[in-house]
């Protein structure tokens, strides 16, 4: 249930706020213990309770969607929404799906292509490979609850990873495998992030209207048991209402 702005707040708003924000305030402090994808009243039924007009509750979801604290869903409603944590640390490489499982949600990577190709000129500089080797080209969308998060392109040593198609659990962590299957004991050899407006093929793929921002994320891992032998190359974009990037260089 919610209750109204005064009941929350125990005192009148201060007249410098305005409503819509001080709404905003009294649900995302309400909705906080809220499971994620607790689905929320509709917009009448909150101004109702928020003792606000729906206009008013209407821009309150507004701010709280910007926030990253709800998503609207066309035709469905609105529901709780709470950012995953994507820690990348001095020395571990990023687990994806460990980061969605540490959230309370379950991830699920759907492999759409294996391939080898010829690298580009940048794949081929962060790997340090030589003029006429290939890669091996991996392909995979991310998900969660079903819904289309991100998606990554990995491109692989095959001199390093041998039989890696056939080796790699689709549910499986790619890390875990190069470190239990291979033994390479991956760690960061090289990473970049950036937050920006999405390309247009990048939106198409994550069906994003317009060109919102989203994480790119650059990052290469090293296999510490071959002499830091670079052993792969990931670019992944991610949406930025579902995530939230952390560096932690402690660890």
């Amino acid at each position: 249930m919610i209750s109204s702005i005064n009941h929350v707040t125990s005192k009148q708003p201060s007249p410098r706020v305005p409503v819509y924000l001080a709404a905003a305030d009294a649900l995302a402090e309400q909705i906080a213990d809220h499971p994620v994808g607790t689905r929320l009243p509709s917009e009448d039924a909150l101004a109702g309770q928020l003792g606000v007009s729906r206009l008013t509750a209407r821009a309150a979801l507004a701010e709280l969607e910007r926030r990253y604290l709800v998503r609207r869903r066309q035709g469905s409603g609105t529901y709780v929404s709470r950012r995953v944590d994507y820690t990348i640390s001095r020395c571990h490489p990023p687990s994806w799906s460990q980061s969605v499982r540490n959230a309370g949600l379950t991830p699920d990577v759907r492999t759409t292509e294996w391939r080898l190709e010829t690298p580009s000129p940048e794949v081929r500089r962060r790997m340090r490979m030589g003029p006429r080797r290939q890669v091996l080209a991996l392909s995979r969308d991310r998900y969660i609850d079903n819904e289309l998060v991100g998606f990554a392109e990995s491109f692989f040593d095959t001199q390093l990873v041998p039989d890696l198609p056939q080796v790699l659990d689709p549910f499986a962590s790619l890390y875990e495998t190069l470190d239990d299957h291979y033994g390479l004991r991956p760690v960061r050899g090289w990473f970049g992030v950036a937050i920006d407006p999405a390309p247009p093929e990048v939106a198409e793929h994550l069906g994003l209207s317009g060109r919102p921002p989203v994480i790119s994320i650059r990052s290469r891992t090293d296999a510490a048991a071959r002499d830091h032998q670079p052993v792969e190359l990931t670019v992944s974009w991610l949406r930025a209402d579902v995530f939230r990037i952390e560096i932690d260089f402690d660890t």
